[in-house]
């Protein structure tokens, strides 16, 4: 008879060693989820405070022939959103005619503060995007006039902006 008890407390200490691991793996688990929600939410807030806008005027002259090279082409980019930039411009990622331009083929510059240290709201940056470093882009003003798009992101805000660059 004393086997009945023995045997039931031998199951019973193995469901309690189960429990535990599932309740050790659900616990990981709902740890990990949690963990990349609030990485998600993080993410989700910087971008809905992230808003630029393109200010120059696209018959204003935004590209520049230097003699010998391909030129520049020069862009006013006012931070309309609530989210602090880097004063260089350094996190935008920026694409002309289809043709990614690296980091360093473009500089950026704070035109509309004095010694700021962040781009801030309101603030303008002016862009600089040197064609000379942009693989497969010449010179723009070769050939005729022709229709050129720059694409802007940053942090998940995107802006598009066309130009007309007549021979």
């Amino acid at each position: 008879m004393a086997s009945v008890p023995v045997s039931h407390l031998i199951l019973f200490v193995a469901s309690l060693v189960i429990a535990a691991g599932v309740v050790g793996t659900v616990t990981t688990g709902v740890d990990r989820v949690s963990s990349a929600v609030e990485d998600g939410s993080l993410d989700a807030t910087q971008q809905l405070r992230t808003d630029v806008t393109v200010i120059s005027d696209p018959n204003g002259g935004v590209y520049d022939e230097s003699a010998g090279t391909d030129g520049n082409v020069t862009l006013l980019i006012k931070n309309t959103g609530t989210q602090r930039l880097a004063p260089d411009g350094s996190g935008l990622d920026v694409v002309f005619d289809g043709h990614y331009v690296a980091p360093d083929a473009t500089t950026g510059e704070l035109v509309s503060v004095d010694g700021a240290t962040t781009w801030s709201r309101g603030d303008v940056l002016e862009l600089t995007i040197d064609l000379d470093a942009v693989d497969a882009v010449g010179s723009l003003g070769d050939g005729g006039t022709t229709d050129h798009r720059v694409y802007l992101a940053v942090n998940g805000d995107e802006e598009s902006f066309r130009f007309r660059v007549e021979a």
